[in-house]
């Protein structure tokens, strides 16, 4: 037990002392691409409150030299800011993974208040300012410390405070405008989708093809064409109530399926061959309309499905838990993403991303010969929206 404990320990050791090199190197790549507009922000602060200060002690005890009084003031500010610049970049980079921390701000203020005090120590005398022309130069240097030290803490930790807030606020407003704009694309694309689904609902093309093969096949073979002429009708029925609905059942949809392909093999001789099987339980659930149509509108399209001799085009319908899962299986690769159907389930996927908020999941099969679709079950009579 005590060597688990241990081993344990030791390994909770190591996964910590592993992260301070990341947040180091994080914190290091954060300062190598410090803005140069936020360097100039900083050294306008410092020269604002540089100027401020000498000021304040030139009304206060007056000075024999006030341009080397303001100079040593204004040097003295610039230390810190510019240190406060790159502290701020740092722990950008550093809570970039979670931006609701607080300390990374709050160490970079105080790291910049008292090193830009500390550097402006040591190098005052080099850049000839260790005397401020003021009434502050007999103090001892402990004592010139301890009064502007509170000043840069106060200062910088405003700024940083100021900062952050800004930040936080763009990022919300980002964020805001991010999702705005994923809101219009989905809302552009599901009606497009839709316009595209009234489109193959009446296709005008489909119509008077359809209608000139009844008048050709009354000649030649009677029977056919008012099979034909029949499967039409059914087909309108089905169809002209979608162009006014939101909603659908996949007892509609499957009719308006059926009845296509029944007018699509009286047209090319018995093919496509298919089959719809929709499970007892999802009979009257609902769906978007015009979801499967245009899928099945690619996948039966010339070249697009198998012989009758092969494998049939299936569409099966069932519930699985709280979703409707609806799958369609062609040949021929019918749902290749680089093909004309990667449009046909792009748009199937932004009606569904519209209309359920990203409950909705679309895939299509490795071979890329079927799709499937899940979305949650919504039962007969409850409210769709």
């Amino acid at each position: 037990m005590n060597f688990a404990r241990l081993a344990t320990a030791t390994g909770a050791a190591g996964l910590a002392t592993a992260s301070v090199p990341s947040a180091w190197t994080a914190a290091w790549s954060g300062v190598r691409a410090v803005p140069a507009r936020h360097l100039a922000i900083a050294a306008s602060l410092a020269f604002a409150w540089g100027c401020v200060n000498a000021l304040g002690w030139w009304l206060g005890s007056g000075s024999a030299d006030p341009l080397r009084m303001t100079a040593h003031f204004v040097v003295e500010a610039l230390l810190p800011m510019l240190l406060l610049a790159c502290a701020l970049a740092a722990a950008d980079a550093v809570t970039r993974d979670a931006p609701d921390r607080v300390m990374p701000y709050a160490a970079g203020a105080i790291a910049a208040a008292l090193l830009g005090e500390a550097v402006f120590r040591a190098t005052s005398p080099w850049l000839g300012l260790g005397a401020c022309a003021c009434s502050m130069d007999p103090w001892p240097a402990g004592a010139r410390t301890a009064n502007m030290l509170p000043d840069s803490l106060l200062v910088c930790g405003f700024v940083a405070a100021g900062y952050r807030y800004w930040r936080r606020a763009a990022q919300r407003t980002a964020r805001a405008n991010a999702a705005e704009l994923e809101h219009a694309r989905v809302m552009r694309q599901t009606q497009e989708s839709r316009l595209q689904a009234m489109q193959a609902c009446i296709e005008p093309r489909f119509l008077f093809e359809t209608l000139g093969d009844v008048d050709r096949l009354h000649a030649a073979d009677a029977r056919t064409a008012v099979r034909l002429l029949d499967d039409l009708i059914v087909y309108l029925r089905a169809a002209l109530p979608h162009l006014k609905e939101s909603t659908s059942t996949v007892a509609k949809e499957s009719e308006l399926a059926t009845a296509y392909l029944n007018i699509q093999r009286l047209r090319r001789g018995g093919w496509p061959a298919f089959r719809i099987d929709v499970a007892a339980d999802a009979h009257d659930a609902r769906m978007p309309p015009m979801l499967l149509l245009p899928l099945i509108g690619h996948a039966a399209a010339p070249g697009k499905t198998a012989a009758p001799t092969l494998d049939p085009l299936t569409i099966r319908i069932d519930v699985a838990g709280a979703m409707l899962r609806m799958t369609l299986r062609a040949g021929g690769g019918a749902f290749a993403p680089d093909g004309p159907g990667g449009a046909v389930v792009a748009g199937g996927r932004g009606r569904l991303s519209g209309r359920f908020a990203g409950a909705a999941r679309v895939a299509v099969d490795e071979d890329q010969h079927g799709i499937t679709m899940e979305f949650p079950h919504e039962r007969p009579g409850r409210d769709p929206r």
